[in-house]
């Protein structure tokens, strides 16, 4: 196995909820309340553990991913292993240069220029000013902000910020790159050559640990991830396991969780008072999230306050209020429900969701077919997950083959019959004998 450069043992972290203690005034003001013998008021404050117990080890040149809900610990144990905070228990040990991209402009200075926040950054990272004039025209190059180089960076918008910074720290070539939640700054373009660029970091063996909510691009990156809950990790192994378990996690606690999503909007005459759209597995089983290329039902379930005789089901899906995906329409297939007043159950059944990864939102109508009117048209309220295991070539998760035929030289025949695609997207070349 290769030298472990990153190593959590055991680590511990702690906050006191509402630390009135923010500046140096507070703190010396504190001292002489305690001094008198007066508690501040709510001097008893709860103490929240955001990490419990975490141990993981990084080897030298791999991409290790971090995933987990909101609050479950991720960024505090980035900001552990680039020494922001101390741990109250456990060791962590780090081996090499590490260059940390957290927060967006973090150690910029508002008055100072692109440029100079670029020598002040680059040295802060560790590297000497001879390094930084070498690199600079390679960093400002792939920051891709030539003309503004000269300008205050209080004046950069918030992608300009997250540009600089990730060509810096990306620039230092660190033996350690830790990144967190910041590529979803900046333009499609400048993210795709992040990931470029940190691909190119670990293929020349840099270490990477990446914090992130977009499970797309840690699958694209890393092999292995752990999945931090409640400040402990529930999960540790290959990246797309990581994604089932955090997906299926994610959905038992949404299931589970009291209805808040808002009611069906009635029709003019309120024809439908409670509407439910849930989503099935292969096992029957409700969940929140399904993978392309794995089967599902939607189950419908409303309550009509009086007759239709051709009732029309229609579910849509979109991925934004702007971008329709599908309108499924049982009235443009021929099926239409004679409705009488009271519950139904409608069931909808797909081999699949051919969509690459990332959430989606589904809608409901009902229409009154004869009378042209919508007895229920809700909101595009209700969520799935879609996980396209590596498979998406775009807007599109497609399973794929390819075959290549003989080629014929004067010195040599050549053939390699290739397999279908496996999960991870990458033919399989079999080899065969002359």
């Amino acid at each position: 196995m290769a030298e472990a450069v990153v190593q959590f043992a055991n680590v511990s972290k702690r906050f006191r909820l509402g630390e009135p203690h923010d500046s140096l005034r507070d703190v010396l003001w504190s001292g002489l309340a305690r001094l008198a013998g007066r508690r501040s008021q709510g001097h008893e404050r709860s103490v929240f553990w955001a990490l419990r117990d975490v141990d993981f080890v990084v080897p030298r040149g791999e991409a290790l991913g971090i995933i987990g809900p909101n609050g479950a610990g991720k960024s505090t144990a980035l900001k552990l292993l680039a020494g922001i905070l101390r741990p109250d228990r456990g060791t962590i040990s780090v081996h090499g240069r590490l260059a940390a991209l957290i927060e967006v402009g973090a150690g910029f200075h508002g008055d100072l220029t692109g440029r100079e926040n670029i020598f002040l950054n680059g040295t802060i990272l560790g590297m000497s000013r001879p390094e930084i004039r070498d690199k600079l025209d390679a960093i400002v190059t792939f920051a891709g902000l030539e003309r503004f180089l000269d300008t205050p960076v209080k004046r950069y918008s918030s992608g300009m910020y997250a540009r600089l910074g990730f060509s810096i720290a990306s620039h230092v070539d660190p033996d350690i790159l830790l990144v967190d939640e910041v590529l979803s700054v900046g333009d499609a373009m400048f993210r795709l050559r992040c990931l470029e660029r940190m691909h190119q970091l670990v293929r020349d063996g840099a270490t990477l640990v990446f914090v992130t909510h977009c499970l797309e691009q840690m699958q694209s990156i890393c092999r292995r991830a752990i999945v931090l809950e409640g400040g402990a990790v529930s999960f540790e192994g290959p990246a797309r396991d990581a994604v089932g378990h955090y997906l299926q996690a994610m959905s038992r606690a949404y299931i589970t969780r009291p209805p808040d999503l808002p009611p069906a909007a009635g029709g003019d005459d309120g024809d439908v008072d409670s509407l439910r759209l849930r989503f099935l597995d292969g096992a029957g089983e409700e969940v929140l999230w399904v993978r392309a290329r794995e089967p599902l039902r939607a189950e419908l379930t409303f309550r009509l306050k009086r007759p239709v005789d051709r009732l029309v089901i229609e579910l849509n899906l979109r991925s934004s209020p702007d971008d329709q995906l599908l309108s499924l329409n049982s009235g443009r297939a021929g099926r239409f429900l004679a409705a009488r007043a009271g519950t139904h159950t409608v069931e909808l059944s797909l081999a699949g969701l051919p969509l690459r990864g990332g959430q989606y939102f589904w809608n409901v109508r009902l229409w009154d077919a004869d009378q042209g009117t919508a007895a229920a048209d809700t909101p595009f309220c209700y969520p799935l997950v879609v996980d396209d295991e590596g498979l998406a070539t775009g807007a599109l998760a497609l399973e794929h083959e390819w075959s290549f035929g003989k080629r014929t030289s004067a010195a040599h025949e050549y053939a390699a019959p290739v397999a279908a695609a496996p999960r991870g997207g990458r033919p399989v070349a079999h080899p065969t004998t002359r």
